[in-house]
Parts: C-alpha cells; structure tokens; sequence
C-alpha cells in the first residue's frame, strides 16, 4: 500500500542537524509515511547518519547537484505519497505533525498547505518576529499575493508536478515563487496555524539577527517588485557545513550596524520604485 505522505528532505552537509528531525520522524503518531532523503554531494556523514535510522521508511539518493529545488523536485519525481511535505534538515517537529497535517487536509479539502513556522528558541524576540512573518503569511493569501514561511510546505502530488515544481533556475525565493504559480492555477493556498514546525534559528546566530533580517528583508522586496530572483543579489550559503565552516565577522556597534542596513534597504527600494 502506498503511503499518504512522502516527506521529502533536501540535504548537504547535515549530519548534526538530520539526526533531529528524523528522531522526530520516528516519534510520529501517524506514520503513514515514507521518507526520501535527496543529497546534493555531502562530504561529512550525512549519509551514513541518515541510513542508521532503519525504523523508518527511508530511501536516500544523491543527485550530486548543489540546488535545494532540484532536490525537492527529484523527490518528488520519486516520491509514493498521495501529498507531499517538504522539510528542511534543519527543521524539528512535534510527535502530532503529520497527524495534524493529515487531519487538515481531510477537513478542509486542501492541495496546498502553509505551516505555522515557530522558532527553536525560547528568546521572546524571536517569537514576536516570528508571529509578525506569520501574520504577514497570512495575510498574503487574502490580498492576491500569496507568500511562504519557507521551504517547509504541503503539497498534493498530482498538482505539484502540474504546476511544474520549484524553478531550479531562481537564487532565492522559490517558496514564494511555487505558492504564486499555485494560485495562477487557480489554487490558494491554506495557511493552517494548527500545522506548526520549527525553524532553525542557526543562520541568525552564525550571521547575526540585523544581517539576516536584512537579507531576508531584500528578497521579499525584490520579490515583491521586480519579481522572481533569478540572479545573486547577496551571499546566501546552503547545507550546514557552511555554518562550521563560515569565519566568525567582526561586527560594528548595533546602532551603526543598524544605521547601515537600513541604509541598504532605503537604497534598494529608491532605484527600484523608479523601474516600475
């Protein structure tokens, strides 16, 4: 019989981080899943970490290719499930996730699911920011442009492929980018708070919280404005070993520091206001 879930996990470089989220899997009280690990070339023992969870369902496949939608879009290719939930390694989950997600999608008769996105933190900053990018989420589906909380999401398998997966030629937001051609289909996506995850908080430590809220912050506006992002508009390294590896910054005083990405931000939209 053919599992109700594939979930499908891109990876490179995670042997820390995996081992959580598949300890996860494994505490599941719906387990009518199979799991589909898809690496992209990882040099540390990402593989050898996930094959040693043999209680689970698991097939592991290595493209060799470093782009995190290619990834997802051969596990989909892959993939038995009737839905499909994409799920970053670094991402932790409750025991009652999948139960959650299947008792959703048979009340409301869905095709694609948002998941409420939480912290691994108990910092009250970053919860408050966290139900800020929610709200903002949410409130995209009602105006006609539709956001992600990430790359973690739900998907019925026949439409995925339908509306041609992730772009694998964009730098950054193919979240974004997937859930909009959704509702070109003419298919909204539903933002379901009671489908929570949570989200590393591992690039803000390494980077600092001003550098990647500003990052985060330049891709939504050029998201927003010029459209898809095909091209690099800022640094953004993949798989965990880059947070091993990256050379600790020295940073200016906040206020500076501050002071500076704004300027950046004000800068970004001045020139491209003026294109549109």
């Amino acid at each position: 019989m053919k599992p109700f879930f594939s979930i499908i996990i891109p990876t490179l470089n995670e042997e820390v981080c995996l081992p959580k989220l598949l300890t996860g899997l494994e505490r599941q009280k719906d387990k009518d899943f199979e799991v589909v690990i898809v690496d992209s070339n990882s040099k540390d023992k990402t593989k050898e970490v996930a094959l040693s969870f043999n209680k689970l369902p698991l097939r592991f496949f290595n493209t060799g290719k470093h782009n995190v939608s290619h990834q997802r879009n051969y596990g989909a290719k892959k993939a038995k499930g009737k839905f499909l939930i994409f799920l970053d390694a670094d991402s932790n989950i409750s025991p009652n996730f999948t139960k959650n997600i299947k008792t959703v999608i048979l009340r409301k008769k869905g095709l694609v699911f948002i998941p409420y996105v939480i912290p691994n933190s108990r910092d009250s900053q970053a919860k408050i920011i966290f139900r800020f990018v929610n709200f903002l989420v949410e409130t995209s589906h009602s105006i006609g442009r539709p956001f992600s909380t990430g790359g973690t999401m739900i998907w019925e398998k026949n439409l995925f492929h339908l509306v041609g997966g992730f772009d694998e030629r964009l730098y950054l937001a193919e979240d974004h980018n997937i859930v909009q051609k959704a509702y070109q289909w003419g298919v909204r996506a539903k933002f379901s708070p009671s489908i929570k995850y949570k989200f590393s908080l591992r690039r803000f430590k390494k980077e600092g919280e001003l550098a990647v809220l500003y990052k985060y912050l330049l891709a939504t506006a050029h998201f927003l404005i010029k459209g898809d992002i095909k091209k690099k508009i800022f640094e953004y390294q993949m798989g965990g070993e880059a947070y091993r590896e990256m050379e600790a910054k020295k940073h200016l005083p906040l206020n500076k520091l501050l002071e500076e990405r704004l300027k950046k931000v004000k800068n970004f939209f001045q020139t491209y206001l003026k294109e549109i």
